[in-house]
């Protein structure tokens, strides 16, 4: 899907990615978070990554509001070492539990939403709101660190049930 061009679109766009994940997530079980799914990665270990994105750009727009430019992508890690990121994200969350997991995606959704609706429309639509969004707008690295994210670890999860129904 392209950059939602009104706040009616992202939040269509967010809710409908999300639920459809939620729903993938319910249909695999309380114990398939170790489930191998993409790379060296588990379910588990893919969904630590979605929540830190979701929380991360959040976190960015917040701090944004209030003036403040924050580190993206995180303290120590440029633009071109997110795959180094987010193996760092998955060794972090180890012990971290699935449910816990899952409760934490519930709740960055929730806060995005939350989000999106305090913004006002140039906030979340111009260009050069928040400096730190560089040449885009906050609607769109909002789409990319959540609805998209929220749409490849669908297709990364319903991969994975395939192959563990034809083993079966």
């Amino acid at each position: 899907m392209p950059i939602p061009k009104s706040r009616k679109d992202l939040v269509d766009y967010l809710q409908s990615t999300y639920e459809k994940l939620h729903a993938e997530l319910e249909a695999t079980g309380s114990r398939a978070g170790s489930l191998h799914c993409v790379d060296d990665w588990s379910i588990k270990d893919l969904l630590a990554v979605r929540v830190w994105w979701t929380e991360h750009v959040i976190d960015w727009v917040e701090a944004g509001q209030r003036g403040e430019r924050p580190v993206t992508p995180a303290d120590g890690y440029r633009w071109k070492e997110t795959p180094r990121l987010n193996a760092d994200i998955v060794k972090k969350c180890r012990r971290e539990s699935y449910k816990s997991l899952r409760q934490r995606l519930e709740q960055g959704y929730r806060r995005a939403l939350q989000v999106i609706d305090g913004l006002d429309e140039g906030e979340l639509l111009d260009v050069g709101v928040f400096e730190w969004a560089g040449g885009y707008p906050v609607s769109r690295w909002i789409s990319i660190n959540t609805a998209r994210q929220y749409t490849t670890a669908r297709t990364f999860i319903r991969r994975a049930q395939r192959k563990r129904a034809n083993r079966k």
